[in-house]
């Protein structure tokens, strides 16, 4: 496919643009960074104005969004769908499709490096892990990886760790980024679900099945002592700070704080039911939690361990990914 073209102005004032919306969506210009949620009950993408806390468009998607993540510049957000064969990508300035990769079947999570370059496609269907160049929008590499699911990847954006969900030999796969090979593998007793690479430089994931939150040491790829949390744990991820490690726990349903030096949950946040996902503003300050069960995004404030707001968002929520606020 054809290179994507950053967009004609600053990306840095993508987020002050207003954005057009039918079904009697807002039409007023956003006042803060935009939140971009995945409605798989809806094969859409609703816009979130995070100043005003309203949803200001809905962008169909192809059938079954089930990866979705926004560039470190804020310009645009790719997003997979598992009942096609695609990657979406939505130019943030226009809130519009502009682009469709071709990946394979049954596209699952998808992980975005620190440094921008590069978008890693958990291709289900095809069994590996397929490199995006976000400069040109195309796959540019690819690595075997048996039923990848979720992955993460390295601070130094060289390193990804991919959640292999094979049946009866469930592992994650460590992979140099820079040469596309497999380096490490880890074995697990349970399938993955999601990861994610914290400041300590610990990878933190779950498995199915078992209520507690996993550690891998990166540098040896040794297991630590899990912690317990609530039932079904699905995403976590780490407060800017690294302070806390937070998960979401689907039974329970609430967003839970994981200290990671004592290794146990100290303060929980209920938010609505079958939370899935997280993802933090630009200042640290608040975590937008999908609620698949109740078709919600809840914004709570982290240190004040309060849901500030709840934005009735569409139909199965899942993943979510916030524009990061530009200098």
């Amino acid at each position: 496919m054809k290179p994507f073209a950053s967009a004609c102005v600053a990306s840095t004032l993508s987020w002050l643009c207003a954005c057009s919306s039918s079904g009697g969506m807002d039409t007023t210009m956003a006042v803060g960074p935009k939140a971009y949620v995945g409605l798989f009950g809806d094969n859409a993408v609703a816009v979130v104005d995070t100043g005003s806390n309203r949803v200001m468009k809905t962008i169909p998607v192809p059938t079954g969004p089930h990866g979705l993540v926004v560039t470190p510049d804020g310009s645009k957000v790719y997003v997979s769908s598992d009942g096609a064969t695609t990657v979406s990508v939505i130019s943030t300035l226009t809130d519009a499709i502009v682009g469709s990769i071709e990946v394979g079947m049954t596209p699952h999570g998808l992980a975005m490096s620190p440094d921008g370059k590069q978008v890693l496609l958990s291709d289900f269907g095809g069994d590996q892990a397929e490199v995006i160049d976000t400069a040109t929008d195309a796959v540019v590499a690819s690595v075997a990886v048996p039923r990848p699911h979720n992955s993460a990847i390295s601070a130094d954006s060289t390193r990804a760790f991919v959640g292999s969900q094979q049946a009866g030999t469930p592992s994650i796969a460590v992979i140099d980024l820079a040469s596309a090979t497999e380096v490490g593998s880890v074995a697990l007793e349970q399938a993955p679900r999601a990861l994610d690479y914290a400041p300590s430089g610990h990878v933190y994931f779950t498995l199915m099945g078992v209520d507690a939150l996993e550690v891998l040491d990166p540098a040896t790829n040794r297991l630590g002592a899990p912690v317990a949390t609530g039932g079904s744990p699905h995403h976590m991820l780490a407060t800017k700070d690294g302070a806390f490690e937070l998960v979401v726990s689907q039974t329970v349903g609430d967003l839970e704080y994981v200290d990671p030096v004592g290794g146990t949950v100290v303060a929980n946040v209920p938010t609505g039911l079958t939370p899935h996902w997280i993802a933090l503003s630009s200042d640290g300050a608040s975590a937008y939690v999908t609620n698949e069960g109740s078709d919600s995004l809840s914004v709570v404030d982290i240190a004040g361990r309060t849901v500030a707001h709840t934005i009735m968002v569409g139909k199965a929520p899942r993943k979510v990914a916030v524009q990061p606020r530009q200098p």
